[in-house]
């Protein structure tokens, strides 16, 4: 998933980086994880309990949002939900929201 997201939403020049799948993230459906001694991308991961509860086009849609984090880290920029980011993200087709909860599945009540 990330290599195709790359090619299609950043021509390809993202840096490849470890994906990895948690069982601690309470609250977090996805995060990128950064080296803050050089700067550099370290892995994104996502939660486990958000591969359960919700439809793959959701977790499609975290893996774009922490791809647009690991664009502002490899371009320079704050890792943050500024106007870079939301700016790069509506461009890649992401909401720039950054949180949603994990307690009911998708189309549930």
């Amino acid at each position: 998933m990330h290599r195709d997201f790359n090619i299609r939403h950043f021509g390809g020049l993202l840096g490849t980086i470890s994906i990895r799948l948690s069982g601690r993230m309470k609250t977090r459906l996805g995060e990128l994880s950064v080296d803050h001694n050089d700067s550099s991308n370290k892995e994104i991961g996502i939660s486990r309990r958000h591969l359960t509860r919700h439809s793959w086009s959701e977790v499609e849609h975290t893996m774009l949002h922490e791809m647009v984090h690991q664009w502002q880290v490899e371009n320079g920029y704050p890792v943050d939900h500024g106007p870079v980011f939301r700016a790069r993200a509506r461009e890649v087709g992401v909401l720039p929201a950054a949180r949603r909860s994990l307690g009911l599945s998708a189309g549930a009540g």
